[in-house]
């Protein structure tokens, strides 16, 4: 059984494997929408001004949001295993 301080230990953990990711893919978006040439800097300059986008930025959270929830909820589910409760029934009379 896991005491208290592992269990945070744990929820930084996952905090911090979802924020840094992040935090690694904006700015090589932005450095590769200045520095790559021709198409592909076209490109990523494209969806980094649509990503920024105060509308669309927003609902690319929400959806990002919602991914890590359900990943991390599968994750756990196959971990677990199933929630399912079989009841017995009784005789009808």
């Amino acid at each position: 059984m896991l005491s208290r301080r592992d269990e945070r230990v744990k929820q930084i953990a996952v905090g911090v494997g979802i924020i840094v990711p992040i935090m690694v893919i904006v700015p090589s978006l932005l450095i590769g929408w200045r520095y790559m040439p021709g198409m592909i800097g076209e490109t990523i300059g494209v969806i980094t001004g649509i990503l920024t986008t105060p509308f669309f930025m927003e609902a690319s959270f929400v959806i990002l949001g919602f991914l890590i929830v359900i990943g991390i909820n599968h994750r756990r589910r196959r971990k677990d295993g199933d929630d399912f409760v079989e009841f017995d029934q009784l005789p009808k009379e």
